[in-house]
């Protein structure tokens, strides 16, 4: 009887224990599509920088998979929300920046390679898709991904303008490149 109870508890508590470990543990960078538990679990290396701030880790830019394979549209995404993170020390943040953006030149360098075969749907495109656009970098690519979630798919080409950071010079340099 003693046996099973210690069975018993050990297979309670230890599920309990590995749950609150996981949701009280490291503070994590910011994510788009990745779920909170699998940022947890993705090692140090995945992100960009990683700070200790009273003991505890607060890691910066998650762009690198549980298997080191680089994310292009969560590298997209963390430097289109690069400006949302807090630092410590503006060294990381600088660190991490340099660090990013060799990624991100390697991605705009094969993107290049390729050339648009058709418009890009502006109500389905990827960050990828979007920052092949002339004029479109992360953080425009981000706003417009972020204003079709939040405010409403495009009914018509023009109205992308309504999205923060684009004007008339940027609709005219997209314009032939997107449909709806």
């Amino acid at each position: 009887m003693r046996q099973a109870r210690k069975t018993l508890f050990f297979w309670i508590l230890l599920p309990l224990c590995l749950f609150a470990f996981l949701l009280g543990g490291e503070k994590s960078g910011l994510c788009q599509e990745w779920s909170e538990m699998t940022i947890r679990l993705l090692p140090d290396s995945s992100f960009a920088a990683v700070e200790v701030k009273d003991g505890k880790k607060i890691r910066h830019c998650p762009h690198h998979d549980v298997n080191g394979k680089l994310d292009e549209e969560q590298l997209i995404y963390v430097l289109g929300t690069f400006d949302n993170e807090r630092w410590i020390d503006q060294k990381n943040r600088e660190m991490a920046w340099k660090h990013l953006n060799r990624h991100y030149e390697k991605l705009v360098t094969k993107l290049e390679k390729q050339e648009l075969r058709a418009p890009v749907n502006i109500n389905q495109a990827t960050l990828t898709e979007l920052i092949a656009l002339p004029q479109v970098g992360p953080v425009l690519a981000v706003k417009i991904v972020e204003y079709r979630k939040t405010v409403s798919s495009f009914e018509t080409i023009e109205q992308i303008q309504n999205v923060e950071g684009i004007g008339a010079a940027t609709f005219n340099a997209i314009r032939f490149y997107i449909s709806k």
